[in-house]
């Protein structure tokens, strides 16, 4: 087995995110492209065993005085299947001289086969796993939907709100604007409007939309989502309260549902689900059948 080294092109890298059943969005092409932009080293590493891929990795290094000071792979390795030699091989590939700190948030869901993987790569945890929300779209989403968030749906339905999509333009800029502005008032913590801009950039139009609900022409809400591979993430969304008084939120989750199913999308990841800190916004992604994932946290590689 090749243990993980430097993807060769974008051939070989687009063949290592193909084989995965789902690619989250940190891993994915726009999202490196744009840490890149921002004056991230980026490294991309794929481990293969008879030539095919079993593992990879997209990771961006922070350097510090010209020297590389931290490297994090965000919801990565990807393990197309679990393999504590593929992942050890990563990781080792990752590695620079001290004072370099690496930092790993593997995709695998926490739990005994995970922590024997990564402990059998040679990896030691330093931070418990977040919690996602995750929608399957290759059934009937409508069927999932918890009563109380469909009644919310059938009442947006009826406000008379028209719903666009588009793959960038207007309404991305009045989203980004109103991610500005609730950042700034609540201190919320998420990627900054510039950094999704580079990633809307960088990413194949095809593969944005830009939901928004309008009232007399005007937007009241709207959400961004991004497909990367057979998967897709609701990135940000903001209404107005106008918007959240006409379940607005509510309609424009639904329609880009509705709006992958038709692109292919089989999955639709919801983020980070914190029934503490943010229990309505909980709610909301968890009325729509989402299944919770817990993931298996941070970890970097033990000292030798």
């Amino acid at each position: 087995m090749d243990p993980g080294r430097e993807a060769a092109d974008d051939r070989e890298w687009t063949a290592a995110l193909a084989a995965a059943k789902f690619v989250p969005l940190q891993q994915s092409r726009p999202y490196g492209l744009a840490a890149k932009r921002r004056g991230r080293r980026l490294s991309r590493l794929v481990a293969t065993r008879d030539g095919a891929p079993v593992a990879f990795v997209q990771a961006a290094t922070r350097r510090l005085a010209g020297i590389d000071a931290l490297t994090f792979a965000g919801r990565g390795p990807v393990a197309i299947a679990p393999d504590a030699d593929a992942l050890a091989g990563l990781a080792r590939g990752l590695e620079r001289p001290w004072p370099h700190l690496l930092l790993l948030a593997p995709d695998l869901d926490a739990g005994a086969t995970a922590s024997a993987t990564l402990r059998g790569a040679r990896l030691r945890p330093v931070m418990t796993g977040s919690h996602v929300a995750v929608i399957d779209l290759e059934g009937e989403p409508r069927r999932a939907l918890d009563p109380k968030w469909r009644n919310r749906l059938v009442r947006a339905e009826a406000a008379g709100a028209r719903i666009e999509i588009a793959r960038g333009g207007k309404h991305l800029d009045w989203l980004l604007a109103a991610h500005r502005r609730l950042m700034a008032r609540k201190r919320f913590k998420g990627p900054p409007a510039d950094f999704i801009a580079d990633a809307v950039a960088a990413a194949d139009p095809a593969d944005v939309f830009v939901v928004a609900a309008l009232l007399r022409s005007v937007p009241v809400a709207a959400a961004l989502v991004l497909k990367h591979g057979r998967g897709a993430t609701y990135w940000i969304a903001a209404a107005e309260p106008e918007g959240r008084a006409a379940h607005a939120g509510t309609l424009v989750l639904w329609r880009a549902m509705l709006a992958l199913q038709g692109a292919g999308a089989t999955a639709l990841d919801l983020g980070l689900v914190d029934t503490d800190r943010s229990p309505d916004l909980a709610r909301f992604k968890l009325g729509t059948g989402a299944a919770v994932r817990t993931l298996c946290g941070t970890w970097t590689p033990c000292p030798v």
